[in-house]
């Protein structure tokens, strides 16, 4: 007689506030009880508990970003686990979507789950359907729960209440509600006096940190300091726009008159807010204002960190730039650049340039032209071409967002130093720049995927420029662009005809070119091997050009193509 398998079962609890946790038997204890309870019962057919614990006490079942649930599933994945048991399907997970991607895994790793207080089987079509019913059920009670808990906020701010979160500078929290606290609010009074007087956020918050004063002391959950030591830009600039300290309750755009007593008058507030609003246009502003910043999220600086996208308005322009994010919160005087501001369109042209042989790949073409026939149907892939070709185009042809989107694809970061600035590919980028290489390539670094170049930042006229060495020019294999381009552009033409089902003359409709053309070049599909792969490293001979092979009936024969077209026999 073979021996009894057993089943290694996990018990998963879960509460969704931590309210209660400290008593000597809570409600996870209740629920691991019962777990075990059920677990004993089925010992004859070789059911035993395993000894972790899987608690997620505060934890709401609205998604699976809790802790012990991803330590069960990677137990699951490691074959540890063969059966979950929870109290109530409820505490496992109260959303569908969630759960269908819960049973996803626990199937493909030959794990089950049992409801102590919930019997069914999901063996057959009745018992998938009960347990889809409780699962609605669950997620309803959920969502009626949150929207309950946003009606009372939503009544509670408009009556002026202080409904949580951190208590903001200048107060403190008694029987909930927001208490002026004497020392913090001469701090804030401070700060809008001093801004009214100075004009500048960047000001007041240097003559706050010379008068010693310090933001409000938080706690982490575990007891540690979290605040910082000084106080920054962004700091200043949110006391300045909080109308807490009016005596109002904001809420959703709106505000009401609140149950808390004002630290500052109305007349200072509008005096502040007028003052705010005459300086918009003399100073950086926020990133989000910046439109066509091409590298925004992979800048950074070799001494201060991440560089983000700003802009200025001198006159009735504005000019964008890249600038430590550090000098936007701080002020340039507080954290000094050894490289300082640098003109978005400079350093942007500068990268394109260096990564415009990864956008001229088939793969990459063939996604642009995607791009273009989605955005307009008069847009050809023939754009898409001329576009590869010449890059500083890209502007004419698509949104700033996507040409972001193209670029993220394929660089990870860019980081700039005094001496030289690295472009940091991404694998999938870091393969098509490799395969389109003609030669090895002095400035890029197989190993670590980076591309690195020698560069001087130096000022003519005024404006930064991002200056190369020169470099004397070296005899190497020169590509054909116009060639090239069209045996790229003949793969894909003939692509859309048998992909899409359609004949030659619709796709001379649809491109807008002539019919007569657009026959010739696919024709170059038919080409040999060797030869496209010469064409696309530059090796082809040089009396074969396009005009040559689109005009001249080239055999259809590989060997007899060599020889007709000037390469040697295979």
């Amino acid at each position: 007689m073979e021996p009894q398998k057993k089943v290694r079962c996990a018990i998963y609890t879960r509460k969704s506030t931590d309210e209660g946790l400290e008593k000597e038997f809570n409600t996870l204890e209740a629920q691991r009880e019962a777990g075990e309870n059920y677990i004993k019962s089925f010992k004859h057919q070789g059911w035993e508990a395993l000894p972790d614990h899987y608690d997620d006490g505060g934890f709401s079942g609205g998604n699976l970003k809790r802790p012990a649930l991803q330590q069960l599933l990677k137990d699951v994945e490691k074959g540890k686990v063969d059966m979950i048991v929870v109290y109530k399907i409820d505490r496992l997970t109260r959303s569908l979507l969630d759960f269908a991607q819960l049973v996803k895994t626990l199937e493909k790793h030959n794990c089950s789950f049992v409801s102590v207080t919930q019997h069914f089987n999901t063996c057959d079509s009745m018992g998938k359907l009960t347990l889809n019913i409780l699962l609605s059920f669950a997620q309803f009670e959920r969502e009626l729960g949150a929207e309950r808990v946003r009606d009372k906020i939503a009544a509670s701010r408009k009556k002026g209440m202080w409904t949580g979160g951190s208590v903001p500078l200048g107060y403190t929290l008694k029987n909930k509600k927001l208490i002026i606290e004497p020392a913090e609010a001469e701090i804030i009074r401070f700060i809008f006096e001093d801004y009214a007087r100075t004009r500048s956020e960047l000001l007041t918050t240097q003559h706050a940190i010379e008068r010693g004063y310090t933001p409000k002391e938080r706690k982490n959950k575990d007891g540690t300091l979290k605040n910082k030591e000084v106080f920054n830009h962004s700091m200043v600039n949110h006391i300045l726009n909080n109308p807490l300290y009016l005596g109002k309750m904001p809420y959703k755009g709106e505000l009401y008159e609140g149950q808390h007593k004002a630290i500052i008058s109305q007349d200072l507030w509008d005096r502040v807010k007028s003052l705010k609003s005459d300086n918009l246009g003399n100073a950086f502003c926020p990133s989000r204002s910046v439109k066509n910043s091409l590298l925004k999220g992979l800048l950074e600086c070799e001494c201060c960190g991440t560089m983000i996208p700003t802009r200025c308005k001198r006159g009735n322009k504005y000019y964008e730039y890249y600038t430590t994010l550090k000098s936007v919160k701080e002020g340039a005087k507080a954290h000094p650049c050894k490289i300082g501001s640098v003109p978005a369109g400079e350093l942007d042209t500068f990268v394109l340039e260096k990564i415009q042989q990864i956008f001229k790949s088939p793969k990459i073409m063939r996604e642009m032209a995607k791009q273009l026939e989605e955005a307009n149907p008069k847009y050809s892939a023939n754009d898409a071409y001329n576009l590869a070709n010449n890059i500083g185009e890209v502007f004419q042809y698509f949104e700033p967002a996507t040409v972001h989107d193209f670029i993220s694809e394929v660089v990870e970061k860019v980081v700039l130093h005094q001496e030289f600035i690295e472009i940091k590919l991404r694998p999938y980028g870091a393969d098509i720049f490799e395969n389109q290489l003609t030669e090895p390539d002095k400035c890029y670094c197989k190993e670590s995927l980076v591309l690195k170049y020698p560069v001087k930042f130096g000022r003519k006229r005024g404006s930064m420029k991002i200056v190369e060495p020169t470099n004397p020019t070296k005899d190497m294999p020169a590509r054909d662009e116009k060639l090239y381009n069209a045996v790229t552009q003949a793969f894909y033409l003939k692509n859309e005809m048998e992909t899409k089902k359609i004949s030659l003359a619709e796709l001379s409709r649809r491109e807008h070119c002539d019919h007569t053309y657009i026959g010739q070049v696919v024709r170059l599909t038919t080409l040999a091997p060797d030869i496209i792969m010469a064409i696309i490293e530059g090796r082809q001979p040089k009396l074969l050009t396009l005009r040559r092979l689109l005009r001249e009936r080239f055999p259809y024969s590989w060997e007899e193509q060599r020889k007709e077209l000037g390469f040697n026999p295979a």
